[in-house]
């Protein structure tokens, strides 16, 4: 046991992988009611996670803070700064973040590094338009992550390290890759009847008139669990989230103290969804009736863990859902969905490949800076996959 952390199982994990490959199969869901109470918060809940062939019991409320809500300046029922909820905006880098440590904290430990800490921020720009909203479907720019690394451990570790993040952490693959998202719906009609509603959507392209800054703060607790605060920037006021924890089922080497950061991404484009469909529906008086949204995304571990190149070591297939109750016309239910996702900022931000700059802090070594691209992240694949073929035919 080191870091908090029982690896020691890996290599047989790798194993049975092999043998059992349905048993790498994590599914990773929220769902929530596609609404938002007066004060712009939306509330999500973790189900259920299928790893392998098990059902896993989740049991996580998880909640967005419009960001329209919030730029307005109203703060109550949660009182002071440090009650406050985050946006999806920060969440996503939050999600970022948490998944970038706990690769790095299993990295460090399989090479044996006791670590005395370790802190993850994640930095980027919302553009807002001329009205002071989320510019509509521009992605968040300027991605960037700066890891600050306490350990006895030498830079070439630390370098190491930092490059298989880089190619397996899965929510750093999500947002540095093609990372579409399928959308689809469901409404049931007064008589009984259901209709399918098929939801084209291309990210709007909304002119830019400011950026406000986002950011999210995540710092290693012990084994899998890390507390992360968010901050946002509006009107020149920084705002402060409450500190939130994030960690692992146990089936994935965590003790269940929070979500995942799986989780907290589902939860932030929910979150988001949710705020823009109650916007559209009520800018053309289309009714939905008891609206639920559920978000879905997997991770293959066979893919983190390099047992077949081939498989993506991103968190993908990802999808959302929703389901309601309502008469308005087809065509009238597709407008609304489709201007909804339209203006969403973070399918817009996952549907293209991206760079994200990478720097890291190790004691008072010099400052690694690097900037992860996909490319990069394959070659690292490439390169791995090499090693392994080597290292098996010896």
């Amino acid at each position: 046991m080191r870091n908090g952390l029982n690896i020691t199982g890996v290599s047989e994990t790798v194993h049975e992988l092999r043998e059992h490959p349905e048993e790498a199969i994590a599914d990773f869901a929220v769902a929530a009611s596609a609404r938002t109470d007066d004060h712009g918060v939306f509330r999500a809940r973790a189900q259920t996670l299928r790893a392998g062939t098990i059902r896993v019991a989740r049991d996580f409320r998880l909640k967005q803070r419009s960001f329209t809500v919030e730029a307005a300046g109203d703060c109550t029922p949660h009182g002071s700064d440090a009650d406050g909820i985050p946006t999806p905006y920060e969440s996503a880098l939050a999600a970022l973040g948490a998944c970038v440590l706990m690769t790095k904290v299993n990295g460090y430990t399989a090479r044996g590094v006791t670590l005395g800490a370790l802190r993850v921020t994640v930095r980027a720009d919302l553009a807002l338009d001329a009205d002071g909203k989320p510019a509509a479907g521009a992605p968040l720019s300027r991605l960037a992550w700066h890891c600050a690394l306490d350990g006895d451990t030498s830079t070439d570790t630390v370098t190491s390290i930092n490059r298989l993040v880089t190619a397996f952490s899965p929510n750093h693959r999500v947002f540095l890759d093609a990372s579409p998202i399928t959308v689809s719906a469901r409404v049931e009609r007064g008589d009984g009847t259901t209709v399918d509603v098929s939801v084209p959507w291309t990210p709007a392209a909304a002119e830019t008139a400011a950026v406000c800054p986002v950011e999210a703060d995540v710092v290693w607790e012990n084994g899998s669990e890390a507390v992360y605060r968010t901050a946002l920037t509006v009107n020149g006021v920084r705002r402060r989230s409450a500190p939130l924890i994030a960690d692992q089922p146990k089936q994935l080497v965590g003790i269940d103290k929070g979500p995942n950061s799986q989780e907290i991404l589902l939860s932030a484009l929910c979150g988001e969804l949710a705020a823009l469909l109650e916007e559209e529906a009520a800018a053309d008086g289309t009714e939905l009736h008891d609206p639920v949204l559920r978000a879905d995304g997997r991770i293959d571990t066979r893919g983190m863990l390099n047992v077949h190149r081939e498989i993506s070591s991103s968190f993908h297939n990802l999808a959302i859902r929703l389901t309601a109750r309502g008469d308005a016309p087809e065509a009238q239910l597709r407008g609304v969905l489709s201007r909804a996702l339209s203006r969403a900022v973070l399918p817009a931000t996952l549907l293209a490949e991206r760079a994200i700059t990478v720097t890291v802090a190790h004691g008072d070594e010099p400052r690694l800076t690097y900037h992860s691209t996909v490319e990069d992240a394959e070659g690292i694949r490439d390169e791995v996959t090499r090693r392994q073929r080597e290292a098996a035919a010896s």
